[in-house]
């Protein structure tokens, strides 16, 4: 049985023996386990809430992003041609969700308050992805583990989503503190991230209200460079922390990671779904100020050189395949698969040390520390290539070009946000809050080099317009209509969310 199988049994089972009397009140199977074991629990709330939830928050946005891109022209993932059948909704909510709060409420009624940290630590990231794709979401209506829940959730301002999610956060890192605990985390190996290890999911806690902290930058009265460093003191400080576990190499294609040819995502055979890196990408890691010779030393670890030519070669996004010069095979591109983050046993990462360095270069350099941002971002583009395995004299080559760094380099704030968002970006492959990371810089081109719309791009978007949010799925918008906000494509695509509306 493979391990997707085994996830949707153990949430069907946890589903059930959760809620079935209180919300369905249909007859028990007399079958059907009663109960399942708090500590059985936590494997497969880790795996739907990497494999499902934020792998279906990345599938579509990788485009976006421009990470990938597509093999046909005006293919819709490119060109922003999205509508209600975009599915994070469903895999967050209804597959994800409800394990991480039956976290939360077995732990508080069996005095394991480190079972409910790493739930809420998980609520929290679950429920702000969310809310980053789409804007307001339910909270206070949601499946709550004590309660029935209300078919017909209210949906609440992002603004308010946030408060609440950090305060969850805060909540967790308290759990996380007790030194009371009657199960113990990793019993029956349940903890595949840090093996019961507690002090590191505190410091995974503090490193995702870091981020959050952070996207509150064009919110004037609301960010807090010195809050956002405080955060990062005290998350990950080092290389081996990174909140994350391997996929398999020798299991089914469920137990592989999803990037790879042997996973589940459809990147491997002769119709994959994207046709290779995209050539924003590739041209970003030939262009490197960190490297003599230009080309970032991670070009070849990150991705595999075209089959045919040996070259690395990307695909402008939204034209496909050229027909001038004769590139028409996926050969002829560097395709996803096969790279070191599209391994089968490939890790797919929540989030980094690489990461929290990003993110305290980002607050001092806006708090004015120019040479705390450039301590801090150097430490995020070594950690990002100890953590690839680049050779010490190219990390050693890097480290000495970001040594010659002056305040000049970082002045204007655009001069410095180039430096990094860029390095940011190269460390961050396929994670969805690189789509944050470009709406709150505007995607501006004089930050992003070389960005610019995808040929064939959607025709309701002007020349100076980009996507801004996600479409709500077809199923909550036919159950919750009262609710759900306006979901015209053309209407929320265009509108920004929250913390994307400058004050």
């Amino acid at each position: 049985m493979n391990t997707i199988k085994k996830i949707l049994i153990l949430l069907l089972i946890v589903v059930t023996s959760a809620s079935c009397n209180k919300f369905l009140d249909v007859n028990d199977d007399p079958s059907a386990p009663s109960d399942v074991a708090l500590d059985l629990r936590l494997k497969p709330a880790i795996l739907l809430a990497n494999g499902a939830a934020q792998w279906r928050g990345a599938r579509e946005v990788i485009a976006i992003e421009q990470y990938v891109a597509s093999r046909d022209p005006g293919d819709a993932q490119d060109c922003w041609k999205f509508d209600n059948k975009y599915f994070i909704w469903q895999n967050t909510l209804v597959w994800t969700y409800p394990n991480v709060v039956d976290l939360i409420v077995m732990g508080e009624d069996e005095n394991s308050p480190h079972f409910s940290g790493v739930g809420k630590i998980f609520k929290a990231y679950l429920l702000l992805m969310l809310s980053d794709q789409l804007g307001s979401v339910p909270y206070d209506d949601l499946y709550n583990g004590r309660t029935t829940p209300v078919l017909e959730p209210r949906f609440e301002e992002q603004q308010v989503i946030y408060e609440k999610c950090l305060a969850d956060l805060d909540d967790a890192i308290d759990d996380l503190s007790q030194t009371e605990n009657t199960i113990e985390l990793n019993r029956r190996y349940g903890d595949i991230i840090y093996q019961g290890d507690t002090e590191k999911w505190i410091k995974f806690a503090y490193a995702l209200k870091a981020r959050y902290l952070n996207h509150y930058s064009k919110k004037s009265s609301l960010y807090d460079p010195t809050a956002v460093i405080n955060a990062c003191s005290k998350a990950f400080d080092g290389d081996g922390q990174d909140a994350e576990f391997a996929y398999k190499s020798d299991g089914s294609q469920t137990q592989a990671n999803p990037f790879s040819a042997e996973g589940f995502g459809d990147f491997g055979g002769i119709t994959p779904r994207y046709g290779g890196y995209s050539a924003f990408f590739v041209d970003m890691l030939k262009s490197s100020v960190i490297a003599e010779d230009s080309i970032d030393p991670r070009l070849p670890i990150i991705m595999l050189p075209a089959d045919s030519t040996g070259l690395y070669t990307g695909i402008v996004s939204g034209r496909g395949f050229d027909t001038d010069p004769e590139r028409t095979f996926l050969y002829d591109y560097s395709n996803v698969p096969g790279g070191f983050y599209s391994k089968a046993d490939s890790p797919f990462p929540f989030i980094t040390y690489s990461e929290v360095k990003f993110i305290e270069a980002e607050a001092r350099l806006r708090s004015g520390d120019l040479g705390g941002s450039r301590a801090a971002f150097k430490e995020g583009v070594l950690a990002n290539m100890r953590k690839l395995g680049v050779a010490d004299t190219s990390i050693t080559e890097a480290a000495d070009s970001i040594d010659a760094m002056t305040d000049a380099d970082f002045t204007p704030l655009n001069a410095g946000l180039h430096h990094i968002m860029t390095q940011k970006y190269i460390a961050m492959v396929f994670n969805p809050e690189t789509w944050v990371d470009m709406r709150r810089m505007d995607y501006d081109s004089t930050i992003y080099n070389g960005l610019r719309h995808p040929e064939n791009v959607n025709s309701i978007f002007a020349d100076d317009e980009w996507i801004r949010a996600m479409v709500y799925e077809y199923n909550e918008e036919n159950r919750n209509p009262n609710n759900i906000p306006n979901n015209v494509p053309e209407v929320r695509m265009k509108t920004p969310v929250w913390w994307d509306i400058p004050e």
